[in-house]
């Protein structure tokens, strides 16, 4: 994008400094130095978006590289956090299941004592 915006301000530089050459009431000697006046400010801007390009560049490097990390952190946190959690919640689910056993245990007998009763 960068490529195309620089070709684009250099066209258009070149189309409008020759529009000007044609069509100025102005001296050979005047033109020739409103022109050098004029492509090193043009010089001077396409340095500046240039420089401003790469900074960019950089400034979106720097923000990639933190946001790997910030990624891998919170992978390990959440992973760390999901450990914990299973180890913690590892009894209660083992005595859960033990109760269920036992309450179906309880309801098979009777289950059981109510038909014998019949």
């Amino acid at each position: 994008m960068a490529k195309e915006f620089l070709k684009g301000l250099i066209f258009g530089s070149l189309v409008g400094g020759a529009y000007t050459l044609l069509n100025t009431p102005r001296s050979g000697e005047q033109n020739r130095e409103m022109l050098l006046d004029y492509i090193d400010d043009t010089t001077v801007l396409v340095d500046d978006v240039s420089k401003s390009v790469n900074d960019l560049k950089d400034a979106v490097s720097v923000l990639t590289n933190e946001g790997k990390a910030l990624v891998e952190e919170f992978t390990e946190e959440v992973t760390e956090s999901v450990e914990d959690f299973t180890y913690q919640a590892e009894p209660r689910m083992r005595r859960i299941q033990e109760q269920a056993e036992k309450l179906s245990k309880d309801v098979e007998d009777l289950s059981q004592e109510v038909t014998s009763q019949k």
